[in-house]
């Protein structure tokens, strides 16, 4: 019962009152027929955060409503809408709530739930085969089933369970969802999740929600075979129509071709039952008290009516006789019974009945003398055709629309009599034909080596009942060892009974469990061995719902897996969830190695610096050591890249590695990409380098270490392939998750490049990386392509270079220094100045470092001086030199350039694609800092 505090003024919360109510959701629906703008929250503290006031398609929301048993309050709010707006308000909620809950209208006062109530599967799949995940930074993650799913029954409701794994690396999980609800708000949800070397039935866990899982995990094979066929009650009827009739010497006929599609649901050697096929004199129905010994097998009938003839009926169809027994309870002895003999004497006929277990196994179920009063029809007379009774099916021909049975004339000889009649065949009447007792569904065989058991559900999806009296359903299963495919040994038999609620539709469930005397394949079978009869307002179809072979899960530790166990109950909360797909949040655990030093214990980290440390020094991946991975420049890169966004978040990487493709290499490049760095290995140490208007040429390159006649440049007055924007994808976390498309330069674009925003969750990110890549593509106007010599070696994609245009000189030269003398260098290519200009030297040092340096003519075209000392000395002996370049002042970045591609060619030789720096590539970097974003 929840406690609901009534706040009738928004503005003085003393003005409430608190009542207790069983069902929340029928208080605030009668509290909105009032106040249309009232609204729930959850608790006594109505907010923001708190307000739970379900929308009109929101079935979740509602549903959650209806089951909770929590605190709530509800504001009312003071004044009125309109009559008409308080109808509308009060109708849309109420049609919602409808759509949610489909309650079928009786109209004889029995309660009705549901009959929908099952779970749909779990959208969680399996991954046989495929890499472990390896969760990087804070995704979304979706675990993977570990194990087949289990379902079973307890106490007749459904019951699912789960093993997933998330990933194979230490992680913090939380927020765990089903689809988009929250498991704090299913009822009847329970969630354990073990990190490694945690036991999954021990008290040690990562993350606990609902009950304790205490038991191992069934490692189950379902056989796909059973897949909800109906099991049919012993003798159920399979066809009842009027067009049938019968030939000689043993055809049962129809007129109609829907009739025949009855016929094909026997079998060739199934039993069937007739009944009803009387020909001349009319059955005599009989009424009145009647009192049944169970043990002489006799009905004694208490009449005044004269029944004339009487010793010459053969059967007698009791169509209603309930009996309640002092230890079976309430027994329905209807059917159609044999009849072995009839006497009379005084006003009662004593019917000796033959064999009536076998109509009706309810008989055996009598442990005293009954009375009770009773509707009947005295039948298959004498004097009559009558061929009811029980045949062996031979065959079916679906074109002569005829069914034909095995030697009937040898159980019932009336058959005989159809030889005279003209045309040897009976007229049409309404004839309804049984099965027989034989009404297994089976034999299935599973074939699971380490099977020890098995788990048989069984489901009645509307309910057992007759009316508004309860009835139950007994099922028989049996089983065998089957070894190298041969069935062997002996044929065991389990029960179960599955007991229904009067008038009620809500489903009931069973499960048979069965431990095994042996391990490995099995075959199966069930049956339904009791019948309820063909009343109209019978409802008992029951299925054969699942089936699985098991055996419980040995190893309960992992070191290389986090796994989470989930139990699902068929809550109406669970059964409306519009996904069933099990999620949460995983946070990568990593050491952090900040200032070179590794941490006492594992923290949760997002930034790249600590996840390429994280996979760099893992055994499978990068396979690196401590001395290979450059710790001062990684986490330089990152504070850089940080303050110079103004985001943290620009440093995050947020990812799932779940393919088996995936290199090192490829993962840094994932990383560098959506941070605005590159990846490097230089001297065999590996870290990341900031991109950024402010990067300095590494290297320069003029005719002196490129490969001759090699350059080409190529200019363009377009975009690359008539791009007209780029379309970046990307999941945003701030938006539930979802996949997003970010469109630049604006949403009316027809040609865009894709991008793969892999790893990016934020909108600020995307925005960012999402810029950067459209203003490349805008301003890149030019592409130089050379072969150069051993220096390109340290030319890595993304960094900035210097390279001449070796096609065409201008005003500008380029060459190696022959030798130098205070300020004064001598040259290798003679360049005269023009004195109207300003002209810069770049000077490419030793250490890798560019120093520019403004410069002037000197004593002659092969002399230049120096506005000051170089940082460095200059390198005039052995074969690699000091290079230089000379352009004026107003060509400052015209021989700068950005590697994007880097191929080998031969031993110290490669070749080198670049693209033009611009500093308008950069133009929306700081869009967060001024808030543009």
């Amino acid at each position: 019962m929840s406690q609901i505090l009534i706040i009738h003024n928004a503005l003085d919360q003393h003005e409430n009152e608190t009542i207790h109510s069983d069902s929340v959701l029928k208080t605030f629906l009668e509290i909105r027929v009032k106040h249309p703008q009232a609204r729930i929250f959850k608790g006594h503290q109505p907010c923001a955060e708190t307000d739970v006031t379900p929308a009109r398609d929101d079935k979740q929301a509602i549903a959650r409503l209806l089951e909770s048993n929590d605190d709530f309050s509800i504001v009312t709010y003071p004044g009125e809408f309109a009559s008409a707006v308080t109808w509308i308000a009060t109708k849309l909620l109420g049609q919602a709530v409808q759509s949610l809950v489909k309650m079928p209208k009786l109209n004889n006062g029995e309660s009705s739930g549901s009959s929908n109530n099952n779970l749909s599967n779990p959208e969680n799949k399996q991954r046989i085969k495929e890499r472990v995940p390896y969760i990087l930074g804070g995704p979304k993650a979706i675990p993977d089933l570990f194990a087949n799913p289990v379902r079973y029954f307890k106490d007749g409701i459904e019951v699912e369970e789960l093993l997933l794994c998330v990933c194979e690396n230490p992680v913090k999980l939380s927020n765990f969802k089903e689809g988009d609800t929250p498991i704090q708000e299913i009822s009847g949800k329970s969630i354990t999740a073990y990190g490694l070397n945690q036991s999954i039935i021990g008290p040690d866990n990562i993350f606990k929600w609902g009950d304790t899982f205490t038991d191992p995990p069934l490692v189950a094979k379902q056989n796909n075979s059973v897949n909800g066929q109906t099991l049919l009650s012993p003798n159920s009827t399979r066809s009842e129509n009027s067009d049938i009739y019968f030939q000689y010497p043993n055809l049962i006929k129809c007129l109609d071709s829907s009739t025949v599609d009855d016929f094909e649901d026997f079998n060739i050697n199934e039993t069937i039952i007739i009944e009803g096929a009387n020909f001349g004199i009319a059955d005599l129905t009989i009424t009145g008290s009647v009192q049944i010994d169970n043990v002489a097998e006799t009905i004694a009938i208490s009449s005044t009516q004269t029944a004339a003839g009487y010793a010459d009926y053969r059967k007698i169809n009791i169509t209603a006789m309930l009996i309640t027994d002092p230890v079976n309870g309430q027994l329905d002895l209807a059917g159609l019974y044999d009849i072995e003999s009839i006497e009379y004497s005084g006003g009662i006929y004593t019917v000796k009945l033959l064999n009536p277990t076998d109509t009706n196994t309810n008989f055996a179920n009598l442990t005293q003398v009954a009375t009770t009063n009773m509707s009947a029809n005295l039948t298959a007379n004498t004097e009559n055709i009558y061929l009811d009774g029980a045949y062996t099916v031979s065959g079916i021909d679906r074109a002569n629309k005829q069914l034909s049975l095995v030697s009937p004339s040898a159980v019932n000889s009336d058959w005989d009599k159809l030889a005279d009649l003209t045309g040897q065949q009976t007229k049409t009447a309404r004839i309804k034909l049984r099965g027989g007792q034989n009404n297994y569904v089976g034999w299935f065989t599973t074939d699971s080596p380490l099977a020890k058991g098995l788990l048989l559900n069984f489901r009645a999806g509307n309910g057992i009942y007759r009316g508004s009296d309860s009835r139950t359903v007994t099922i028989e299963a049996e089983y065998q060892q089957v070894v190298n495919g041969t069935p062997t040994g002996t044929i065991f038999k389990k029960s179960i009974s599955l007991v229904g609620r009067g008038g009620n539709r809500d489903a009931i469930g069973g499960s048979m469990w069965i431990d095994f005397t042996f391990t490995g394949a099995v075959r199966f079978r069930a049956r339904r061995t009791n019948d309820n009869g063909d009343h109209d307002d019978l409802v008992d179809e029951t299925k054969f719902y699942l089936a699985y072979a098991y055996h419980k899960l040995e190893k309960l530790v992992y070191d290389n897996r986090v796994l989470v166990r989930a139990r699902t109950v068929a809550t109406l909360n669970a059964t409306s969830q519009d996904s069933r797909q099990l999620n949460c949040i995983a946070e990568s655990l990593v050491y952090t190695y900040r200032d070179g030093i590794k941490s006492s214990e594992r923290v949760t980290s997002r930034n790249i610096a600590d996840l390429a440390i994280d996979v760099a020094l893992h055994p499978k991946i990068g396979r690196r050591t401590i001395d290979e991975i450059d710790f001062e420049r990684i986490y330089a890169a990152v504070d850089e890249l940080t303050a110079y966004f103004g985001s943290n978040k620009m440093a995050e990487f947020n990812y799932t590695l779940d393919s088996t493709n995936t290199s090192f290499e490829e993962i840094l490049r994932m990383m560098g990409f959506v941070t605005g760095c590159h990846d490097r290995r230089v001297n065999r140490k590996t870290y990341f380098d900031f991109e950024s208007p402010e990067s300095l040429p590494i290297l320069l390159f003029n005719h002196r270490n490129k490969q001759p006649q090699t350059e080409v440049r190529t200019y363009n007055l377009t975009v690359e392939n008539k791009y007209d924007g780029i379309e970046l994808t990307y999941v945003d976390s701030e938006s539930g998750w979802i996949e997003k498309t970010l469109k630049l330069p604006n949403d009316a674009i027809n040609n865009p490049k894709k991008v793969e925003g892999t790893g990016i969750i934020y909108s600020q990110q995307a925005h960012i990386i999402g810029w950067r890549e459209w203003n490349k593509l805008k301003f890149s106007r030019i592409i130089v392509k050379f072969g150069a010599y051993a220096e390109s070696d340290y030319a890595f994609v993304g960094d900035n270079i210097l390279t001449t245009d070796d096609v065409r000189l201008g005003d500008c030269t380029s060459g190696e220094i022959r030798a130098y003398s205070g300020l004064e260098i001598t040259v290798s290519q003679p360049f005269n100045f023009d004195q109207s200009k300003q002209y810069l030297i770049h000077l490419q040092m030793k250490s890798g470092f560019i120093d520019v340096i403004k410069v002037s003519q000197g004593i002659d075209d092969y002399h230049f001086l120096l506005e000051r000392p170089p940082v460095e000395n200059f390198v005039i002996d052995g074969q690699v030199k000091t290079v230089y370049s000379v352009t004026t002042d107003q060509k400052l970045n015209a021989q700068r350039f950005i590697v994007s591609k880097k191929s080998a060619q031969q031993i110290f030789e490669n070749e080198i694609t670049a693209y033009n720096f611009d500093e308008r590539f950069y133009r929306n970097d700081k869009d967060i800092i001024n808030n543009l974003i």
